[in-house]
């Protein structure tokens, strides 16, 4: 996505030559982008001169929206090691300590923009 953001201006972006640039296998940038766009975040035109552009300005892309569309969710209760039976009265080794970064992580994506991350890096 900051590699979109970046580049914006020179147009659409094929899954290809992205893939190229944030040296990605090209199948699996596929399945995100498809996400993306699912989601709103990216805008896909098929076809020549097809690609992908941000659907909207990065300065309205939270970071929050680019982890939910890749099926990430900082805030929910799954455990670090995959322990179903991770909670407050029975919590794994890193329990407290994985809670408090997701927490972070949470408040983070909420709270910065795509366009807040390119600041500086054109």
């Amino acid at each position: 996505m900051s590699h979109l953001a970046r580049i914006e201006s020179a147009g659409r972006v094929r899954t290809q030559d992205l893939a190229k640039a944030v040296d990605v296998p090209p199948s699996f940038l596929s399945k995100i982008m498809r996400k993306l766009t699912e989601s709103g975040i990216l805008d896909a035109q098929k076809g020549h001169n097809g690609g992908f552009l941000l659907a909207r300005p990065a300065s309205e892309v939270r970071f929050i929206d680019i982890l939910r569309a890749v099926d990430f969710e900082p805030d929910t209760q799954h455990c670090l090691f995959g322990l179903g039976n991770c909670d407050a009265r029975h919590p794994c080794p890193l329990h407290d300590e994985w809670g408090a970064l997701k927490a972070e992580i949470d408040h983070w994506a909420r709270s910065h923009s795509l366009a807040e991350s390119m600041e500086g890096r054109r």
